[in-house]
């Protein structure tokens, strides 16, 4: 029976992940008969309830709907120890170093991937069976790819197949097996079609043809990963892909004319992002008369021999102008970084190359063409000390020479993910460029790109 696994979690939040990377390994994958007129439905969530601290951990089981359902940003991090340590670099760290391991899902897709199709036109009065062996063998197989510059013991990267790691050793594919199943999935290490497998029989009305189409479910997920650095801190996120096989599948089809055939061939793969965030609006933008308690303050800087509205780089620094540490785990810490027109030619999209520091990672979200406008989404993962200045990321703008005109943009930030008790909109939403902007020596310049 396909299955997902619901884990409530006791007081600790890192068993569940150990736990989920573990036992589930134990599950087999079926093969499902999905006729073409089924929808999908939401699958069972996993919902944190309190439980007492020798309660144990619960396991429920349902059954697998046909289409995954997941919910973006997926954070799972792998703790090797029940605790957070102290360490010399660092009195109060989020993880511990060389023990723990985080990685972000952004996407998802849901793939079918079609083997061969069999198929019948029933010209008889009454209805016949449709079913065929397989005439050769096809398999697909978990892949996993991470980071290239750093070894797998440090940060489970490079590339892997289930013989080099499992979900009992914690190596990159257990990670992706237990990732799939936390989205709804049924995952697998492989699946086989065999020579010889029957496929069938289903019936075909008279008057009908038939088709049954087998092959494999899979989910491609995209995101970063990161290690724990020796002060307890997360490292710049890298780029991480995860093919994961879901099932075996025959897909049946029935049709009564070559119209309803074509009809029935153009359902999509379902592709799943997270949400595209907006600042946000109506809220009290009235600067405090006394310190808050949760503030953060983003801003920008430029070489201050970068000319005015020409090619060059602008950084994104947030500062802590709070009285308290500044961290959030989940849901993840974010700014909404909006490229917008100042002068030129409107609806042209320009080069902007971002990078990113301090364990913080950028996401291009695309180009808007009907308000000119190009967003980015910039997520933290290390807390900002009480009076720390950090420089999350960099955008560098290429030349905006076009042959309707030279491209001038200023930028637009908004905190759009915050912990709670954040109600400083005052000075993070909105922030515009051409009057927040600072050189070299902490000079007010025109943020104009």
């Amino acid at each position: 029976m396909n299955s997902m696994n619901r884990i409530l979690k006791g007081n600790k939040v890192w068993a569940a992940a150990l736990v989920l990377s573990t036992l589930l390994a134990s599950c087999n994958s079926n093969t499902a008969v999905v006729p073409s007129a089924t929808a999908g439905s939401k699958d069972a969530a996993s919902v944190a309830q309190p439980q007492d601290l020798n309660s144990g951990t619960q396991y429920d089981t349902y059954t697998q709907t046909p289409l995954i359902n997941p919910n973006l940003p997926v954070i799972h991090t792998s703790h090797g120890t029940p605790f957070i340590k102290a360490n010399i670099l660092n009195p109060y760290p989020v993880c511990n170093s060389a023990e723990d391991f985080r990685t972000v899902i952004y996407r998802v897709s849901d793939n079918w991937m079609p083997v061969g199709t069999l198929s019948t036109y029933n010209q008889t009065n009454g209805p016949i069976p449709l079913k065929q062996n397989t005439s050769r063998s096809q398999t697909i197989s978990i892949t996993v790819n991470g980071s290239q510059t750093e070894t797998t013991s440090i940060n489970l990267g490079g590339s892997a197949s289930a013989s080099q790691g499992g979900a009992t050793a914690g190596g990159q594919t257990g990670i992706a097996y237990s990732l799939a199943r936390t989205i709804g999935g049924q995952a697998s290490y492989s699946l086989t079609w065999n020579v010889g497998q029957e496929i069938g029989p289903y019936q075909i009305p008279a008057g009908y043809t038939g088709e049954a189409t087998y092959g494999f479910r899979a989910v491609n997920m995209s995101g970063t990963q990161q290690f724990c650095k020796p002060n307890g801190t997360w490292s710049t996120p890298t780029l991480w892909t995860a093919f994961v096989p879901m099932k075996s599948e025959v897909r049946v089809k029935l049709y009564g004319s070559s119209a309803e055939a074509a009809a029935a061939d153009q359902t999509p793969d379902a592709h799943y992002v997270a949400p595209l965030p907006k600042p946000a609006t109506g809220v009290d933008m009235t600067a405090p008369t006394q310190k808050l308690g949760l503030d953060l303050q983003p801003y920008m800087t430029v070489s201050s021999a970068k000319a005015v509205g020409f090619a060059g780089s602008a950084a994104l620094h947030v500062k802590n102008v709070g009285s308290q540490r500044y961290y959030g785990e989940f849901p993840v810490v974010s700014f909404l970084v909006e490229v917008k027109t100042q002068a030129g030619p409107t609806g042209v999209d320009r080069l902007i190359t971002p990078s990113w520091f301090s364990g913080a990672y950028v996401q291009d979200l695309g180009f808007d063409r009907a308000s000119s406008t190009r967003s980015f989404l910039v997520t933290l993962s290390n807390p900002v000390e009480i009076g720390k200045d950090v420089t999350l990321a960099a955008f560098s703008f290429n030349d905006g020479a076009t042959q309707l005109g030279r491209l001038e943009n200023y930028v637009t930030v908004s905190q759009v993910g915050r912990v709670d008790g954040d109600t400083s909109y005052y000075n993070d939403t909105q922030v515009d460029s051409r009057t927040t902007t600072l050189d070299d020596f902490g000079n007010k310049i025109a943020g104009i790109f």
